[in-house]
């Protein structure tokens, strides 16, 4: 789950360095990896914030995994 949580991080970074795309296709492939049991918590709520922060094709794409 640490891996998870420095992917996340990394994600929330590349939207910040303004690539969206990047930043939102990692946080659905990390989330899509994790076994159901560990999409909770820290990982989930980082995802979901990183998710408040897109919009457009990123914002669906990262949506479309937390759904």
């Amino acid at each position: 789950m640490t891996r998870a949580l420095i992917a996340m991080d990394t994600a929330a970074c590349l939207r910040v360095d303004r690539d969206p795309g990047a930043a939102a296709a990692m946080a659905a492939a990390v989330y899509d990896r994790l076994p159901p049991a560990y999409r909770t918590g820290l990982v989930h709520s980082r995802a979901q914030l990183l998710h408040r922060h897109l919009d457009g094709a990123p914002r669906r794409l990262l949506g479309d995994a937390l759904a």
